[in-house]
């Protein structure tokens, strides 16, 4: 085993629990992914093989396998060659962090401004409100709704899928309109004038279960990703938008406050 690997393992000074619940395999995968995000492995720089794995944390190689496996899966490192020598790498990837709740209402105004994005329809239909979405829209149960889900892309990675939800009836003929600006919510305030002026989110951790969303993000299924939810509203406090958004492993939020001092 590489001895400048042993000592980075000891000085990380992380440890397996083999009787959490959690698969060991996960667990490593975590640990390896906080040393990224450390810069203790720096990007560009050889990954610790699967033996030197192994052998430092008593696991077999097959589960350091799997370790390993999700790290390439989620985009933290790259099976390449450089410097004319072949193995795992620490990939190159881009931080992004996404403002939580700024004067901007839409998603694509919480990118920083040098972060190239885009956007895709994946989907956009109407559906009948359930239970939940009509309390939140203030509809009725049947309602015909809108369901739009977006890709969202950051240096041309994927890194969030949006699900939009808003009242049929309020905005039609949106199924065949363009946005403006690729924006729904500029969209909705020049041709429908309905500005989104407040809005209210929440954020969850949850499994990736939807194989939609699994697919989308190219992340293994039931692998742990930020969920935020909201409603956006109009002028007058009407819901106007019950937002769901699933945000690529990696990504961060990050607020400001200011306290006023008397």
């Amino acid at each position: 085993m590489n001895d400048e690997f042993q000592q980075t393992f000891l000085r990380a000074n992380l440890e397996v629990h083999p009787d959490s619940p959690v698969p060991i395999y996960y667990q490593l995968s975590r640990f390896f992914i906080k040393l990224i995000q450390d810069e203790v492995f720096q990007p560009g720089t050889r990954f610790p093989s699967e033996e030197a794995i192994s052998t430092y944390y008593h696991v077999s190689r097959p589960t350091a396998n799997k370790s390993v496996q999700i790290l390439l899966n989620e985009g933290w490192l790259s099976r390449d060659k450089q410097d004319k020598r072949s193995g795992t790498f620490v990939k190159e990837k881009p931080y992004i962090s996404l403002g939580f709740l700024t004067e901007g209402m839409s998603f694509a105004d919480q990118f920083p401004q040098d972060v190239p994005i885009r956007s895709e329809i994946v989907s956009m239909q109407s559906v009948p409100a359930t239970g939940k979405m009509a309390k939140i829209l203030l509809l009725q149960e049947g309602d015909p709704v809108i369901h739009m889900r977006r890709l969202r892309y950051a240096f041309d990675e994927p890194i969030m899928v949006c699900d939009s939800r808003f009242s049929e009836a309020r905005f039609p003929g949106i199924v065949r309109s363009d946005f403006v600006q690729d924006s729904l919510y500029k969209t909705l305030e020049v041709r429908y004038n309905c500005p989104i002026v407040s809005s209210e989110r929440y954020a969850t951790a949850v499994e990736a279960v939807d194989p939609e969303v699994v697919r989308l993000l190219g992340v293994p299924p039931f692998s742990s990703i930020l969920m935020i939810t909201g409603v956006s509203c109009n002028h007058n406090d009407e819901p106007i938008d019950y937002l769901r958004t699933y945000l690529q492993p990696g990504v961060s939020l990050k607020s400001r406050i200011h306290r006023r001092v008397s």
